[in-house]
């Protein structure tokens, strides 16, 4: 009959750590070994790897097209955003350069109603036409229709002389000179785009490097002011006419 007198009692309160630990490290699993869970989770993912093809030659050439092609197409959707938003900012431009021009020709066909005589800026007033019956010509906006020419000169009569006040009393002053100051405007802003272009285009080459602190040149050592002589300063009184102010 086998005898077990040597195996250790884990429930006696008398073993000593040493002895404890010992008697569990019987029921202990061998190190190394998976449990259950861990040996189906390394199942699965082995079966995933081999479920998971590797791409041929041909397929993964035909990803690398589609790769570029999407590329392509972004940068030119990039470009014609770009595009947009450019001719969005000429048009602006031009919207605001035609109110500018016109502003300027409104200016100089007042100076001429400045120049007038008495009667013959109120026969324009009154009826939108010269003392002879012919059509107000300006240098500036050239032939005006009578009711144009009336409207303006009530306006310059009553002080309005800005384009948006002008504007309020004829919306359509604009239209009628529309095509001639399209034309002008145009020209302007694509001249000062073109400037500002060939600016941009120079700014990188006409940048200086950045300065050199100049050498210290080896000589004497600056001599230092004794603090009470600072804190006293030199006297513009001794000597002459000047008085110190007086507290």
């Amino acid at each position: 009959m086998p005898k077990f007198e040597s195996a250790p009692n884990l429930n006696n309160p008398e073993l000593n750590p040493s002895e404890l630990e010992a008697g569990v490290d019987i029921e202990r699993k061998p190190e190394g070994e998976l449990t259950p869970e861990e040996l189906e989770k390394l199942k699965t993912e082995e079966k995933t790897k081999a479920e998971k093809p590797e791409l041929s030659p041909e397929e993964q050439l035909k990803n690398k097209e589609k790769l570029e092609k999407l590329q392509a197409e972004q940068k030119a959707l990039e470009k014609q955003k770009e595009k947009l938003i450019s001719q969005q900012k000429k048009e602006r431009l031009i919207r605001e350069e035609k109110e500018k021009i016109l502003q300027e020709k409104l200016d100089e066909l007042f100076k001429g109603f400045e120049a007038l005589t008495p009667r013959d800026f109120e026969s324009i007033f009154k009826s939108g036409r010269t003392r002879e019956g012919r059509n107000v010509e300006s240098a500036s906006m050239g032939e005006l229709d009578p009711e144009v020419a009336q409207s303006l000169a009530k306006a310059f009569k009553e002080g309005i002389k800005l384009l948006p006040k002008i504007l309020e009393a004829l919306p359509e002053l604009l239209k009628k000179f529309d095509e001639d100051l399209t034309k002008e405007a145009t020209e302007r802003v694509e001249q000062k785009l073109e400037e500002e272009k060939k600016m941009e285009e120079k700014q990188p080459k006409e940048e200086k490097p950045a300065e050199q602190k100049p050498e210290e040149k080896p000589g004497a050592p600056e001599s230092k002011i004794p603090t009470e002589e600072l804190k006293q300063g030199p006297s513009i009184v001794e000597g002459g006419n000047i008085e110190s102010p007086k507290a």
